[in-house]
């Protein structure tokens, strides 16, 4: 029995194929904007949703997504009034959610994450061969080739950097492209590379940064980094106890120091260091200010789909995703969100196992997660990527839950396979 012979999940497979499909596919109905992927979500909403209730195996994320998500819908409904809140609110139910449903209950176990990672991948090579060309010559083939069939208005003009231009793949944006292709750097390196950097590792992970790089975006790259630094981190502390501790405890010494020594405070040095050009920095630092304020000003339920109070010459646009959700929804939003993440990385944290292989799964989540964490403070979530955000959270857990006795039977499989063939002994006359 082959560990990697599971298939990947179908209403996985799904998602993950309607998340690339671009937008001019979309349908409108009524006002609402019927997108593959929110329709793949809306279809599969309830009987997920009445399989996790009915298996009696709610946690805390469970709960805390969940108070996320209906609280981004009282928000919604106090700004706009009962009817357009029910309609925004309703869809953000599902993008966020629903996503984090289908997450958690089709990824369940070693063997359906094994194969989903590897349909993931897969489809990641396929969209290279468009978008590395695309950066080369400039031309969006996955959109143009979507626009001519379907219709729809042109793509933004996006100035090119560092003599390439800015690949979108089938994305609205070159940023969803890149953290979306960067989102799998560390479960590649656990689960495909099994820490052992050989040559199929070597080219999974340069097809995974190379796909990031084409984006020419910084939140991929602060995705790519912060995963790197985790994974060396993990890889050179090998045998230290309390390790992670240390680490936890390094960085917030540093942000007490930075905090201390600037009188900008830890997120805009971050912002000033962590982006293309100072012009960029210094939008994004306006963008902090502004949106703090307005958190300030509104701190139980946002503003809903309001404006925010800016400078007139500033776009609308904010690209601070944790900013965003606190101005839009209110704190107690973010914090729902938030504790969801951090409680099943301190449950995956407290299921370390014999099981390397299952530490591995482990590892690979928590440093996807701190890689998308860090760069959601210089770039903004939405359309598929915020889907797809809340599916990579539902993901991680299974993980929380000590081996299943499935698992344990692939486990001595793996073992068994290790052994030395032990010799037949003929029965005697």
């Amino acid at each position: 029995m082959k560990y990697a012979a599971a298939k990947a999940p179908l209403i996985g497979v799904a998602f993950y194929l309607a998340l690339i499909v671009p937008l001019e596919f979309s349908v409108t109905l009524g006002g609402l904007r019927l997108s593959p992927y929110r329709v793949v979500l809306l279809l599969a909403f309830v009987p997920l949703l009445l399989r996790m209730v009915r298996e009696n195996k709610l946690n805390a994320a469970d709960y805390l997504i969940t108070a996320h998500a209906l609280w981004a819908l009282l928000a919604l409904c106090l700004y706009g009034g009962l009817a357009s809140g029910i309609e925004s609110g309703g869809i953000y139910i599902v993008e966020s959610l629903g996503a984090y449903l289908l997450g958690r209950m089709a990824v369940t176990s070693p063997e359906t994450s094994r194969a989903m990672l590897q349909f993931m991948l897969t489809v990641l090579a396929l969209m290279a061969v468009f978008t590395l060309p695309e950066s080369l010559t400039g031309i969006h083939f996955l959109r143009e080739a979507s626009r001519a069939v379907m219709g729809g208005s042109a793509l933004p003009i996006i100035e090119p950097r560092l003599g390439l231009h800015r690949a979108f793949g089938s994305f609205d944006h070159p940023i969803l492209y890149g953290v979306f292709a960067a989102s799998t750097f560390a479960a590649a390196y656990y689960v495909i590379g099994k820490e052992r950097l050989k040559m199929r590792a070597l080219a999974v992970l340069g097809l995974i940064a190379g796909s990031a790089f084409v984006s020419l975006s910084a939140g991929p790259f602060v995705a790519l980094a912060c995963q790197g630094l985790v994974l060396g981190w993990d890889r050179i502390t090998k045998g230290i106890q309390m390790r992670w501790s240390i680490l936890i405890s390094g960085i917030l010494l540093m942000w007490v120091a930075v905090t201390l020594a600037s009188n900008r405070g830890f997120v805009k040095v971050f912002i000033s260091y962590f982006t293309f050009s100072p012009q960029s920095a210094y939008n994004r630092t306006l963008i902090w200010d502004y949106g703090s304020a307005e958190v300030a000003r509104h701190p139980m339920f946002g503003i809903g789909l309001g404006d925010w109070i800016r400078a007139p010459w500033m776009s609308d646009s904010m690209d601070n995703f944790w900013l965003l959700t606190a101005v839009r929804y209110g704190l107690p939003a973010l914090m729902f969100l938030v504790g969801a993440i951090i409680y099943i990385g301190i449950k995956q944290a407290q299921m370390v196992s014999r099981d390397k292989e299952l530490n591995r799964f482990r590892m690979g989540w928590l440093a996807i997660m701190v890689g998308l964490a860090v760069s959601g403070v210089t770039v903004h979530f939405w359309n598929a990527l915020f889907a797809y955000f809340f599916f990579l959270i539902g993901t991680g857990v299974w993980m929380t839950r000590p081996v299943t006795h499935h698992s344990k039977i692939m486990l001595l499989a793996r073992l068994a396979a290790t052994l030395p063939p032990q010799p037949v002994l003929k029965k005697q006359h």
